[in-house]
């Protein structure tokens, strides 16, 4: 799962810091520290260590209320009246300063209908809303409480290369675009979040292995089985039947006001036929994406990808958004838009859909009530949504966050 300290942490720092400054250059494994640890331990001068984080503890939790209404589907509730949890903590097993050490990572993500009208312990009404318009998509599965992550990390090399292996959450590490990597705070629709395309899969056995080649470079390459659905043993095999390969090339530049990841994939996938029989299915494609602080209110991106075969993900995609301060007395409110076209994936039984575009338009607004607390309305408009269910729809809501 994703929080706004991923590896947003580290690429907005270095965006934040003046660059001029002879102490602003990044120091070695500032890049993965940003990825991985969930405060700014090197690399900003203003940031102070807490007391918890001197015995090599790191914690994250944002609560929420959201409440979620469509104007336009008749056949799903009209109406959600959600709470939301999403936690992260690091722990230091082994220390070691050179190195960066031995750590242990847990994540814990759940969502409860809080009367008889909303979702319960389903996917909410993602289906019947869009292939594309999943909310929480990045945190929030079938299940109202799940462990997505439990995984041990391991530094080495002078802190330039890390070892995460265990129950791992892909989401965590790929594809974090800034600006639309944590619906807490920003974008909720799915198709904003993360790609729609890449395999970033959790609550599967894998591994990831990243190395930063300098300040301004860096690669990651994950194995995780793909099976196991959010929520499940791992360890099954009865549901783990097929494997991903991920990486991720990341490229500083701009004095570290903008980014560009490149993200090629390959996916192996067991799939049970109607006859009974099973049919092995291979995937592979590209993700590529971008995003730019041109200055310090406004802030840009933009994602783009294809795969080979349409039948396991969608087959291409197109985004693009921002996000505006609008008033500088406001320094941490921010609007965002963003928009996206999605070209669905052809039925198992090969009917063909149809529509094979969808189009996707949210709006949101982030008001920073204080540094805890937040609210954030969102709207979303929706055409051909899942590809032939209606011609639109739309989507409306507000969530009061709190995080600490």
């Amino acid at each position: 799962m994703k929080k706004h300290n991923i590896i947003a942490m580290a690429l907005t720092s270095l965006m934040a810091l003046p660059v001029i400054a002879q102490d602003s250059t990044p120091a070695v494994g500032d890049i993965l520290q940003g990825i991985n640890m969930f405060t700014p331990e090197e690399g900003d001068p203003a940031y102070k260590v807490k007391a918890n984080e001197k015995y090599g503890t790191q914690w994250g939790v944002d609560m929420a209320y959201g409440l979620w209404n469509t104007e336009k589907v008749s056949d799903v509730k009209r109406h959600n009246n959600l709470a939301l949890l999403h936690a992260q903590l690091n722990q230091r097993l082994i220390e070691d300063k050179a190195n960066g050490g031995t750590w242990l990572r847990v994540e814990f993500s759940g969502s409860w209908g809080l009367d008889r009208e909303s979702a319960q312990s389903d996917t909410f009404f993602t289906e019947a809303y869009a292939t594309a318009s999943g909310l929480h998509a990045d945190a929030m599965g079938p299940h109202e409480g799940i462990f997505p992550e439990v995984a041990l990390m391991q530094y080495f090399a002078g802190k330039r290369a890390c070892l995460i292996a265990g129950m791992v959450n892909l989401t965590n590490y790929f594809d974090a675009v800034s600006i639309a990597n944590d619906s807490f705070s920003s974008f909720t629709n799915d198709g904003f979040v993360n790609s729609t395309i890449l395999p970033l899969v959790d609550s599967n056995i894998g591994g990831i292995l990243q190395v930063e080649l300098n300040r301004n470079n860096y690669m990651m390459v994950a194995v995780s089985r793909t099976g196991c659905d959010s929520g499940y043993n791992p360890f099954n095999s009865d549901y783990c039947d097929g494997y991903a390969v991920v990486g991720e090339y990341g490229h500083i530049f701009a004095d570290g006001a903008a980014t560009l990841r490149i993200n090629p994939f390959y996916t192996s996938t067991d799939v049970d036929m109607d006859d009974g029989t099973g049919e092995r299915r291979q995937n592979a494609g590209l993700v590529a994406s971008i995003e730019y602080t041109p200055c310090d209110p406004l802030t840009i991106y933009s994602r783009a990808g294809f795969a080979a075969k349409q039948y396991l993900s969608n087959s291409a995609e197109f985004s693009a958004g921002a996000n505006i301060k609008l008033f500088p007395s406001r320094e941490d409110d921010f609007l965002g838009i963003s928009y996206g076209v999605f070209k669905g994936q052809t039925p198992c039984d090969g009917e063909r859909a149809e529509h094979n575009r969808e189009q996707v338009l949210e709006v949101m607004y982030s008001f920073q009530v204080n540094d805890y607390f937040k609210v954030v309305p969102h709207f979303q408009y929706i055409a051909n949504p899942a590809y032939s269910t209606s011609s639109e729809n739309i989507l409306w809501g507000v969530q009061a966050v709190f995080s600490f």
